[in-house]
């Protein structure tokens, strides 16, 4: 956050008008930030609230709107409220969780002991969540969410919650974070904007990825599953994401399959998403499978000689197609 001015000048330059942020709150967890400490302020490692204000000040004044990454699902073990409710059954907040008889003792993301899922369903609990949405939005003027795990809480909550955030800004986007088959998706439209292409993600790695599908038959995918959904639920499409191996270590570097899979990527109607650095040829050692966690696909971003300059021009030549297509 304190290196506002010269990387925004950089998406600006390339063509980015829209910014998706990994979660930038407080967490224990480094390099991860899915188990949220403090919902109302930011990670010192990041900056300060401040620093925040004034990139969300320069990013609208070149234009470029800004998404936060919002995990409503669960939270971190070492916040407040899920503490007082672990020392104390007569805690008000016990019944914003569920603790069980399991051997962590509560329900979890996934198993995880770090990540109490947060019972929604219950009153203040919902409305505390439902409120930190409409804080960012009215104190910061930030642009909408990236929901995590939105199928975790149902299609329900997302109603309630897009509700109060269209009162704060009618503008907002949000999207959703589903990965299940496309007739459990289709019951989110009219509850969010959108939901991030999961199965056009899978389309394009087989593809031109892997090599296990064709480009007709991608074709032919790629038409029947958009027409599946409304022309007015947006369904961002990607080729990497942070949960994933990088795009151009699966295809070892190879950046022609690179371009054609962009290409294909930018000739969709959703709207494209570029995982950080793979428009300067930023990919990873080894691979999720391959006995290494999340963070290989999660390096630091190439700067100055370290960037491929070729590919660099072939995505901001990229983007200004798809943008004069558009007017």
């Amino acid at each position: 956050l304190r290196c506002v001015p010269y990387r925004l000048d950089y998406l600006q330059w390339l063509g980015v008008d829209v910014i998706w942020f990994s979660p930038i709150f407080p967490s224990p967890m480094a390099d991860f930030g899915y188990d949220v400490a403090d919902y109302t302020d930011i990670n010192p490692d990041y900056g300060t609230l401040d620093d925040f204000d004034q990139l969300l000040a320069e990013a609208h004044q070149r234009g470029i709107r800004v998404l936060l990454d919002l995990v409503c699902n669960h939270l971190s073990n070492q916040h407040p409220y899920f503490q007082d409710a672990l020392r104390s059954p007569a805690s008000p907040y016990r019944n914003w969780f569920f603790f069980d008889n399991s051997e962590i003792g509560y329900k979890t993301f996934f198993g995880v002991a770090s990540m109490p899922e947060i019972n929604l369903d219950h009153p203040a609990a919902r409305a505390w969540m439902i409120d930190i949405g409409r804080y960012w939005l009215r104190e910061f003027q930030v642009d909408g969410y990236r929901l995590d795990h939105a199928n975790g809480l149902g299609p329900g909550f997302w109603s309630d919650f897009r509700a109060a955030c269209r009162a704060e800004n009618p503008d907002c986007y949000l999207f959703g974070e589903i990965v299940e088959a496309p007739p459990l998706q289709r019951a989110y439209v009219g509850r969010l904007d959108g939901l991030l292409d999961f199965h056009l993600e899978d389309a394009l790695r087989k593809a031109f990825g892997w090599g296990t599908m064709t480009e007709p038959e991608f074709e032919r995918f790629a038409t029947r599953h958009t027409d599946y959904f409304p022309a007015d639920f947006v369904m961002p499409t990607f080729l990497d994401n942070h949960d994933m191996d990088r795009f151009l270590y699966i295809v070892r570097d190879d950046k022609d399959r690179l371009r054609r899979a962009a290409r294909a990527q930018f000739r969709l109607p959703g709207p494209p998403i570029i995982y950080y650095g793979t428009e300067v040829g930023l990919s990873q050692k080894v691979g999720k499978y391959d006995g290494q966690g999340l963070e290989e696909s999660r390096l630091p971003m190439l700067w100055g000689a370290d960037q491929d300059t070729d590919l660099l021009a072939f995505y901001r030549e990229l983007i200004a197609v798809r943008r004069q297509s558009l007017r």
